[in-house]
């Protein structure tokens, strides 16, 4: 933060700006000694609360709050989250960290957003905040973080700020150093969650924008000599540097886009040569789970491949990761009896064993660098645990589970079950099948540990008790217990859980709609030959994007619509995230989540990832984004 200190008036000035607004104004020398004030209340939330709003009385403060939310999925620090107040300010649009390790927002900041559209709002106020925790997470210096408002101010304490202010040129530099870096990791902070940073870049140009919006002048209208000229001067050279370096910066982002929808589609080698490339210019918690989940999910097509081919002696558990239909609980197979059939299959079984191994132990690699970078994340410790369970290792799993995970984040329902499974992989029969009842009655009841979906732990916990019991060669225990979910979830309006329960017990394969057409984006289906022509008349953003050598082709359009063109003119990714545009089966951005269960079915897959929701629907070659329970956008994919 930045405190300005006025000459004449001997005053402190307590309004603030976002960052971007300290190059808007142009100053003269201030001492150095005058960089620190005294002790200012104004630097605790205790002095802002109360002009606070309140989230649950005011829609705007809500929906800042959950942008905040969103964001903070990718806080990767050590220190505690921050919070966010959005409060009441004569002072315009602005945002501001403070001292205290929290962050404030002017509710005119929200409007102003909105004057771009409610859409485009979101990801608009997502770069404002992912700015400040930026330079919170950065731990820059208070005063360099706080940054003064020239606001509704009267005329004549403007001009008095505007001429008599003096300031450190080296300071100012360093200032400016450390906004751009803000600007940069905020684009990429909202990137890995799942918010569009070319919606802050590709339209008006919103930097110019704020700051006509705080004079409530245009700055066209600006004559030389009045002393805003100079902010929007430099509101439009900020705004054209910031457009060139954020750009590259966006174009970088695709391809976490790009390794996601590679994962949801099932091609994990794919997904790991995008994010890879993306993680070795912007490592965080988000690329790091990303690839080990890719190698996890790998080792699971082995595991499952020698539970439900081979028959190995184990529970076939289910690990909570993704909701997927297709899974079944399968007895366990008896060897073959020929001897020579015998060892072939050993042989078999011993490579399929040593390449699940291998997959494991790169997700334990990618997992505990997650948990070095944020040992703050509860999520990052239960992947790890899996993969230790995975690997049979439940000396591993209880060190992790019981002797960090448990002290730091609580014995919740993530851990019954990863405790349960760990038993049962244990031999400890009674106590095994203890820990699962116990589980079931916990969920049977409302619960909100929140670490992992409650869908996914529900289905996860009934499949996993099953599967034990099964296991133990007791059918029938494993038929009630589906049972008994398919009614659960009936009586709790879960329709997912419904029909995937009501799949186990009538043992039949959900039945989904069969698409009357491919679904296209645009007219545009993965593998066509890419427009050029016709798009260059219809939009001209595009940017190169490299990949290991080769050249892509990223277009925009304004409509919301986004491509990935390879060197031979194929379009490679598909996807919308934003406007005001229909699938071919009434699918509109902003529907609510269930709309696509309406239309389209029951999903192959539904997966978590730190970008959001994803619904997967093979016949389709669709997946469905959401995002706090409303639809964001949706992309193609090649099923494999």
């Amino acid at each position: 933060m930045f405190y300005l200190k006025a000459i004449k008036t001997k005053r402190y000035w307590t309004q603030s700006a976002v960052g971007w607004l300290l190059l808007a104004i142009s100053l003269s020398p201030l001492h150095a000694k005058d960089l620190l004030p005294p002790d200012d209340p104004t630097q605790s939330i205790s002095y802002w609360r109360q002009h606070t709003i309140s989230a649950d009385k005011d829609s705007l403060a809500a929906m800042a709050k959950g942008v905040f939310e969103v964001l903070l999925r990718a806080w990767d620090s050590s220190r505690l989250e921050p919070g966010l107040y959005v409060v009441k300010s004569t002072a315009g649009p602005w945002a501001a960290s403070l001292a205290d390790g929290n962050i404030l927002l002017s509710r005119a900041a929200i409007e102003t957003c909105l004057k771009f559209g409610k859409h485009r709002a979101e990801h608009l106020l997502a770069f404002i905040l992912a700015h400040e925790l930026a330079h919170q997470r950065s731990d820059d210096l208070w005063h360099q973080r706080f940054f003064r408002l020239l606001g509704n101010q009267g005329h004549d304490v403007k001009k008095l700020l505007l001429t008599e202010l003096q300031s450190d040129k080296k300071v100012w530099m360093e200032v400016g150093q450390k906004e751009t870096q803000a600007d940069h990791d905020g684009l990429t902070m909202m990137s890995s969650v799942g918010y569009d940073p070319y919606q802050v870049l590709d339209k008006k140009d919103f930097f110019t924008a704020w700051v006509e919006n705080i004079w409530q002048e245009s700055c066209s209208q600006q004559k030389h000599n009045q002393p805003n000229s100079q902010a929007c001067k430099q509101a439009k050279r900020r705004a054209m540097h910031a457009h060139a370096q954020l750009t590259a910066v966006a174009t970088q982002a695709t391809l976490y886009e790009m390794g996601v929808q590679a994962f949801i589609a099932g091609q994990y080698k794919l997904a790991r040569r995008y994010l890879t490339a993306y993680g070795r210019n912007y490592t965080n918690r988000a690329v790091l789970s990303a690839l080990g989940l890719t190698h996890f999910a790998e080792a699971m097509m082995s595991y499952q491949q020698l539970v439900n081919e081979y028959g190995i002696k184990q529970p076939a558990y289910y690990y909570p990761l993704l909701l997927d239909a297709s899974a079944t609980v399968l007895p366990a197979r008896t060897g073959q009896s020929d001897s020579s059939k015998r060892s072939a299959l050993d042989a078999e079984m011993k490579k399929i064993k040593q390449k699940m191994q291998d997959s494991i132990r790169q997700s334990i690699k990618y997992y505990e660098k997650a948990v070095r970078l944020e040992p703050e994340n509860p999520r990052t410790y239960l992947l790890l645990a899996y993969s230790y369970l995975l690997d049979s290792n439940a000396y591993m799993v209880r060190g992790i589970m019981q002797g960090k995970y448990i002290p730091q984040f609580g014995h919740d329902s993530a851990a019954e079950l990863i405790l349960a499974m760990t038993s049962g992989i244990e031999g400890k029969t009674e106590k095994a099948e203890k820990d699962f009842a116990r589980l079931i009655e916990h969920i049977s009841k409302p619960f909100n540990d929140g670490v992992i979906p409650a869908d996914l732990l529900i289905y996860s916990s009934y499949f996993n008790s099953s599967a034990y019991a099964q296991y133990l060669g007791k059918k029938d225990k494993a038929a009630a217990l589906w049972k008994k979910l398919a009614t659960y979830a009936r009586a709790q309006s879960r329709p997912m859980l419904f029909q995937l329960a009501v799949g186990h017990v009538t043992n039949r394969a959900l039945v989904r709609s069969i698409p009357s057409s491919a679904l296209n984006i645009r007219g545009l289906r993965l593998g066509d030959n890419f427009p050029v022509k016709q798009s260059s008349s219809q939009t001209n953003l595009k940017s190169d994007l490299w990949i290991e050598g080769d050249k892509f082709e990223v277009y925009r359009f304004k409509n919301g619509s986004r491509y990935v063109v390879n060197s031979s003119g194929k379009l490679v990714n598909a996807w919308q995230d934003s406007a005001r545009v229909e699938l071919d089966k009434g699918i509109a951005m902003g529907n609510m989540a269930d709309r696509a269960l309406k239309s389209l079915g029951m999903p192959n897959r539904q997966l978590h990832m730190m970008s959001g929701e994803y619904l997967a629907y093979d016949a389709h070659g669709l997946a469905v984004h959401v995002v706090q329970d409303k639809i964001a956008g949706w992309f193609l994919y090649s099923p494999q």
